[in-house]
């Protein structure tokens, strides 16, 4: 199973990702996937501390100021040495465990065809504040009306696609957030993976009604002419 590559954007969260690199390794004991991590122009004191994670040979890529979680999972799959892609959080959220899950659903469906294959982490139960539970409840029912994209939690963090598919799509902000609908808008088949979620180990989410919702309904509207352009 050492044949993908996780990616992991951060900004700030040194409180979680030594933690959750750790659960990520004792998850997998010999032969690990590759470990990408993306510091997206952190100000806490993870560079202080990050010689611990290259001592383990992770990967470390660094962005000097804050681009968002977008660039920097384009930053990640653009460096990664593997084709297969898994991309999580890095607050601890997304439990290591579930990538088997999400491995294993990617070889029973690649079998026939993955070319554009996405697999999508559905979270069992969110464990998330009301505000950001009710905000994602509206954005999801809108988003599965306008663009029928098959997914059922695409706010989940956990995402299993091919590096070469990815780098197909023409990249725009926050498109991370609508991976389920390019995927498909390319002929690609989208399958949904039951997985837990937990509170994150520390810090603060950098979630709020503003930088999220609008901005996403604003961006629903565009991908929504986007796919139909693509259509006619």
């Amino acid at each position: 199973m050492n044949n993908f590559t996780i990616i992991i954007p951060i900004f700030n969260e040194s409180e979680c990702i030594f933690v959750l690199i750790e659960e990520i390794l004792n998850e997998y004991k010999g032969k690990k996937p590759e470990i990408l991590i993306i510091n997206d122009g952190s100000n806490d004191d993870f560079d202080k501390n990050k010689k611990i994670l290259k001592k383990k040979n992770i990967n470390i890529q660094n962005h000097y100021k804050n681009l968002g979680k977008c660039r920097a999972m384009e930053t990640g799959v653009k460096k990664s040495k593997n084709d297969l892609i898994c991309v999580m959080d890095g607050d601890g959220q997304n439990p290591p465990y579930e990538i088997k899950k999400l491995y294993n659903q990617w070889k029973e469906v690649s079998r026939n065809n993955s070319k554009f294959l996405l697999i999508c982490g559905n979270r069992i139960s969110r464990k998330d504040t009301l505000l950001k539970k009710i905000s994602s409840l509206i954005a999801n029912k809108l988003r599965k009306f306008l663009l029928n994209d098959d997914c059922n939690d695409t706010a989940c963090a956990f995402k299993m696609f091919r590096r070469q598919d990815y780098l197909q799509i023409n990249y725009f902000k926050n498109m991370h957030r609508f991976l389920p609908a390019l995927f498909k808008m390319h002929g690609g088949k989208i399958q949904n993976v039951m997985v837990d979620d937990r509170k994150r180990f520390g810090g603060k989410s950098k979630f709020n009604f503003n930088n999220r919702f609008w901005v996403g309904i604003i961006d629903l509207i565009k991908v929504w002419i986007l796919i139909n352009k693509r259509r006619f």
